[in-house]
């Protein structure tokens, strides 16, 4: 069952440290360092929980934490990786990028020539989507690593085709590039990491999810936090910034200006990166409304979106 810590709304990893009670004290010690001011109520969490919960493999010992000097720095475990794992193979990335957008349109050719439009067909066409989403996650990847600068040494290349590539996909790319690479520099950080967030209590969208799970209970919240990241979660994140830190605020993917944080999500000349992002998606979505305008509606959603 979900509990909660001072700080944040739910926390199942939290119980899950906790493990054996050989350790509660140093436990205790440490959380009521960490919140200072809520000492009785880290107590009661600690003591509760160490007689719910059986000792997990490690005993514990996920909670004692090792002093920074036991940690290696940044260049040793570079220092580690061979060097050949840092070469970018242009004709490599190249042709595992084409296999993945040839095999997506070859999907969409097969059902165009070979599933009739009609509504006793839609088994067929959810397997359809089915599939071919699940292929069309190869060219995601493979945008994604553009978004890292790991496609390929030249810049013109990677940044041409990476911009192609996630115009195709309805997703900015210089834009996704920068919150992506923001995503990765303040992991877990809870007010400036950039994707899934822990809900903070006493933020909006921490006490809107706090009284959402206690009105409706645990089995219910867990199914519409399913649907929500599932369904509404991608582009939620495009349009608003969901489930980022509360230190950008609301953002948006599109419209550079939006940032209701303190802290900017597109500084600088990347404002102007985000509406050159932008071209390429209108441009997509014109060639679709085109599409659908010579073919109908019915089936561009069935080929492109998967909804028949």
């Amino acid at each position: 069952m979900l509990r909660q810590r001072p700080n944040l709304v739910y926390t199942p990893f939290f119980l899950t440290l906790l493990g054996s009670s050989r350790n509660c004290t140093h436990r205790r010690k440490y959380y009521t360092q960490q919140c200072p001011g809520s000492k009785l109520s880290i107590n009661a969490v600690l003591a509760k929980s160490d007689n719910d919960l059986p000792p997990s493999g490690l005993n514990g010992k996920a909670l004692e934490f090792p002093s920074k000097d036991d940690f290696p720095t940044r260049a040793s475990v570079l220092a580690s990786i061979p060097a050949e794992c840092f070469q970018k193979e242009t004709i490599r990335s190249l042709f595992f990028a084409a296999l993945s957008t040839g095999m997506t349109i070859g999907c969409g050719i097969l059902a165009y020539l070979y599933i009739p439009l009609k509504l006793t067909f839609w088994p067929a066409w959810l397997a359809y989507a089915l599939v071919t989403g699940t292929v069309a996650t190869g060219c995601w990847v493979i945008a994604h690593e553009f978004g890292h600068n790991a496609f390929s040494d030249n810049r013109l290349t990677q940044d041409t085709i990476g911009y192609a590539l996630h115009s195709l996909l309805l997703v900015p790319y210089f834009s996704w590039q920068r919150s992506h690479a923001v995503h990765h520099s303040r992991t877990n950080h809870l007010t400036e990491g950039e994707t899934h967030v822990p809900y903070v209590k006493g933020d909006t969208k921490g006490t809107v999810n706090l009284s959402l799970h206690k009105s409706i209970g645990e089995g219910p919240f867990a199914a519409v936090q399913l649907v929500a990241h599932l369904i509404f979660g991608w582009p939620a994140y495009l349009l608003t910034g969901a489930t980022g830190g509360s230190a950008r605020g609301v953002t948006n993917h599109f419209i550079p200006n939006v940032n209701t944080g303190p802290v900017e999500l597109f500084p600088g000349s990347w404002k102007n990166k985000v509406w050159i992002s932008d071209i390429g998606v209108i441009a997509v979505v014109a060639g679709l409304t085109c599409w659908a305008h010579n073919a109908g509606f019915l089936t561009v959603a069935a080929l492109y979106f998967g909804i028949s």
